[in-house]
């Protein structure tokens, strides 16, 4: 069941992904952070939009993208050390649990 919780859940990640996208090229001048972080970013408060207008599609591509995005955080957690990535990854994953309970019917 979609609720407007998760919609501004949803709404918030993106534009913190976007943001920290923005970040990290202002920081390392990586563009591949600017390009993955503020795509990512857009991808997700579209599907916010989505998730709004009450589109269930749009929350399924939310789980799709969040999970993309976790495995990728763990990934350049697991090369680099650094703590950026490692708690970009756990927050991820936060929000990847949170979306599947929301998305998800539970039954008794």
């Amino acid at each position: 069941m979609l609720t407007k919780s998760s919609s501004w859940s949803v709404l918030i990640y993106g534009c913190l992904i976007a943001g920290l996208g923005y970040l990290g090229y202002q920081q390392a001048g990586s563009l591949m952070s600017l390009y993955s972080g503020v795509g990512s970013g857009v991808v997700l408060i579209i599907c916010a939009l989505f998730m709004f207008a009450k589109i269930r599609v749009g929350s399924y591509i939310a789980l799709t993208m969040t999970t993309l995005l976790t495995i990728l955080f763990s990934v350049r957690y697991s090369l680099t050390k650094s703590s950026i990535p490692g708690s970009l990854a756990v927050f991820s994953a936060a929000m990847l649990v949170f979306l599947l309970a929301k998305t998800t019917k539970w039954k008794k």
